[in-house]
């Protein structure tokens, strides 16, 4: 899994929202490795948004899987990000009784 959170100002949220859906969601689906992403948002505190990609192999979100260049919108976006934070995280494979 890939997990981001992002903290925007209040005026910045229907243009974080709407850039998700319209192209970052897209975008990501259309490569190798992404297979879901889900979006949530704080009932309360800070950072506010939760995206979590589901991935086939922890490298797609490296790279590994064709990962495309940042676009101009996704810069103006991103600049508009007070804190983000991104982490990759693999299921753990516990041993069975």
């Amino acid at each position: 899994m890939l997990v981001v959170t992002v903290e925007v100002a209040e005026e910045d949220v229907d243009e974080l929202n709407r850039w998700y859906e319209e192209e970052h969601r897209p975008e990501k689906l259309s490569l190798p490795g992404y297979l879901g992403l889900r979006r949530f948002r704080a009932s309360d505190g800070a950072p506010r948004f939760l995206a979590i990609y589901e991935l086939e192999y922890p490298d797609a979100a490296s790279g590994g899987g064709g990962g495309a260049d940042a676009t101009r919108r996704m810069e103006e976006i991103m600049a508009t990000w007070k804190r983000w934070d991104r982490s990759v995280w693999v299921e753990l494979e516990l041993p069975t009784s």
